[in-house]
């Protein structure tokens, strides 16, 4: 069929393959940078591979752990790198989350491990680790042989004999006026910020004279109280205050005394003198019957 001179937009089929050509050979020379680009980059990713250890190609094995990067390019190649694991001793039950991500745990997954130990939680034996989701079988076998757990510490009972301590048997005890963080994780219920926030709270106080003092503490819950109180002791080792030599910052810091009722004692010691026994600062109007008696095993009138 001859071409109508006419028809502007008619081509015949060599016209149409000279044009389709064209195209492609725009296409190659114009998108051809990115093209090698993206070859080149996954290359060296596949040489960076094959430089490391056959053993250490698995994800996050042994000192090194995959990860995926996206290029300046834009384009989203997976990338190899290399990050060293520091391999060291230790005992899960106290390890900081800076510690397991030095370990190659990653930073999500140490959180889950501190949330469970705040919780409540306990490594036993290093086969617990296989309790936490997010640590492969590979990291579980390169870890375990660095657990160090530290033994369960011994306290004393009713008859001041040594054993190990236990839910299940009611006449074994922990003294909260002087057992240790480490000491007071092994009530029932209680993690290393519950056991933080009851010393933090004893050393408020002074100590604590009766067990249901622990349910001023802040988030602690009675659940948790009605577990532990059998297994809780409570010793005579008060720490007071001199009501006739103390400041006003010493007054109020104490948390049965607050801003109001120091000053209410610090103006009445003003204007009336000293205290001469504990019985007289039942005559400050803001001291009912019910505050007298707690503060009274936490002041001294004498020196």
């Amino acid at each position: 069929m001859q071409k109508n001179e006419n028809d502007l937009f008619y081509f015949s089929r060599k016209e149409k393959n000279g044009i389709v050509l064209i195209l492609v050979l725009n296409l190659l020379i114009y998108g051809w940078p990115d093209v090698y680009t993206y070859f080149s980059n996954r290359e060296d990713a596949a040489i960076q591979i094959e430089k490391l250890p056959e053993e250490q190609h698995e994800y996050q094995k042994g000192n090194y752990e995959f990860i995926s990067k996206e290029r300046t390019t834009g384009h989203d190649i997976t990338a190899y790198e290399s990050r060293k694991v520091e391999y060291f001793e230790f005992d899960p039950n106290t390890c900081t989350k800076e510690e397991w991500t030095k370990l190659g745990v990653k930073e999500k997954t140490a959180e889950t491990i501190i949330k469970y130990i705040s919780k409540g939680g306990k490594f036993k034996v290093p086969e617990d680790l296989k309790k936490i989701w997010g640590l492969s079988p590979n990291q579980i076998k390169d870890l375990m042989p660095f657990v160090k757990i530290v033994s369960i510490p011994k306290i004393a009972n009713e008859k001041n004999t040594n054993t190990h301590f236990s839910q299940k048997n009611s006449n074994k005890f922990i003294d909260i006026n002087t057992a240790e963080s480490s000491l007071m994780e092994w009530l029932p219920g209680i993690g290393p910020a519950l056991a933080g926030r009851i010393i933090k709270y004893r050393n408020k106080l002074g100590g604590f004279y009766i067990k249901e003092q622990l349910k001023e503490v802040w988030g602690l819950p009675d659940s948790v109280f009605q577990k532990l109180k059998e297994n809780v002791l409570i010793s005579d080792n008060l720490k007071k205050i001199n009501v006739n030599s103390a400041d006003f910052l010493m007054l109020k810091s104490h948390p049965y005394i607050g801003y109001k009722l120091a000053n209410a004692i610090i103006n009445y010691r003003n204007q009336h003198g000293s205290f001469k026994s504990l019985d007289d600062i039942q005559k400050i109007i803001l001291i009912d019957e019910k505050t007298f008696n707690q503060l009274s095993h936490y002041l001294i009138t004498n020196s």
